[in-house]
C-alpha cells in the first residue's frame, strides 16, 4: 500500500513541474549579480565572451534513460542461470528474442542567461526538460 502511495505522490510532483514554473524561475534571475547565478545553479557548461564585453552562460542539463524492450522473452518459468541466459552464452551465434535494449531516451534543457554589466538580463532555453516545479 505505501508504495502505490509513493508512486501516486511521484507522479503527482512529476506532473506538477510545468515551463510556466520554469519561466518563472528564470525570471527571478533577472536583475540578480552573475555571481548570484553561478551560486544558485552552479558553474556553467560555458561561458561565452561577446566583443562588447557582456557574457552567454549557458548551462546544459542531461538525463538518458534506456528502456527494456516490453516484448523481450526473459521467461516466467524458473530457469537455471546457464538457461537464464542462454542468448549471452549458448552457442556462437546464438542471439536473444527481441531486443533487450529497447529505446534510448534524451531529456535535456539547455539555458542561457545573457549578462551585461555584470547582471542578468535576459535569458533563453531550449528543450524537452525545461521544467520547475
Amino acid at each position: 500500500m505505501q508504495k502505490i502511495f509513493f508512486i501516486t505522490m511521484l507522479l503527482c510532483l512529476c506532473a506538477c513541474a510545468t515551463i510556466q514554473k520554469y519561466e518563472q524561475k528564470l525570471n527571478s534571475y533577472i536583475g540578480q549579480d552573475k555571481q548570484q547565478l553561478i551560486a544558485s545553479w552552479g558553474q556553467p557548461y560555458q561561458i561565452r565572451q561577446l566583443a562588447n564585453g557582456e557574457q552567454i552562460l549557458t548551462y546544459v542539463s542531461i538525463n538518458k534513460q534506456v528502456l527494456p524492450d516490453p516484448n523481450y522473452d526473459f521467461g516466467t518459468n524458473f530457469l537455471t542461470e546457464d538457461e537464464m541466459f542462454y542468448p549471452f552464452t549458448y552457442g556462437g551465434n546464438a542471439i536473444p528474442d527481441g531486443n533487450f535494449m529497447g529505446e534510448t531516451i534524451t531529456d535535456y534543457c539547455q539555458t542561457k542567461f545573457h549578462i551585461k554589466n555584470n547582471y542578468v538580463t535576459s535569458w533563453q532555453y531550449k528543450g524537452n526538460a525545461c521544467v520547475a516545479l
